[in-house]
């Protein structure tokens, strides 16, 4: 019995997190908890009437995932997290055919070659089918990030219908930076 319960509790540690409560978003936004508490006043203002979003439970908010951009800090800050550094786009491409995890990080170098100012976070999982894609986000620009991912793999993969991209900015940092943690072969940051 003690088996089934270690292997549900691994399950539900990779599951998204969909409520937060200020504690949490502490380490997420790197504010203190008095910044918080004030920015709550005004965050429950604007959701007064949506308790799916934010509600109080035990004299504890419960914040969903969807609204932690809210609390993001309004000024740069010192110390840097993966949660607070700015990102602006997003990226995916998956191939046809299935590619080891070297072969998708050498490709994610190939493009941080051509973007040699901007940091890229970067993870390689595996799809339904059981073939390897990769996700990344980037400080660079939609524009230029698309150019770099579209050169790379239009050097590397000849053919282009054996591969799709998706380039978009990014809507919500929170939730592009825990997508990428979602379940990664491998993962990395390249500054």
């Amino acid at each position: 019995m003690k088996e089934f319960n270690e292997l549900i509790n691994e399950t539900n540690d990779t599951r998204l997190k969909v409520y937060f409560n200020l504690t949490e978003l502490k380490n997420i936004t790197g504010m203190s908890i008095r910044a918080l508490k004030y920015r709550m006043l005004i965050v429950k203002k604007k959701y007064e009437g949506v308790p799916a979003l934010l509600n109080m439970k035990n004299r504890t908010w419960n914040i969903h995932y969807t609204i932690v951009n809210e609390f993001e800090p309004k000024y740069n800050l010192k110390n840097k997290t993966i949660h607070t550094y700015n990102w602006t786009s997003i990226a995916t491409w998956n191939p046809k055919h299935n590619y080891d995890t070297t072969y998708h990080i050498e490709l994610v170098n190939q493009i941080k070659t051509q973007l040699p100012d901007n940091v890229i976070s970067y993870t390689v999982e595996a799809d339904g089918r059981g073939i390897n894609h990769t996700h990344l986000i980037s400080d660079a620009e939609t524009l230029e990030l698309n150019k770099a991912v579209t050169s790379t793999l239009s050097k590397f993969i000849e053919d282009p219908n054996e591969y799709r991209i998706q380039v978009k900015p990014i809507q919500n940092k929170y939730s592009a930076v825990e997508y990428l943690r979602k379940a990664p072969l491998a993962s990395g940051i390249i500054q």
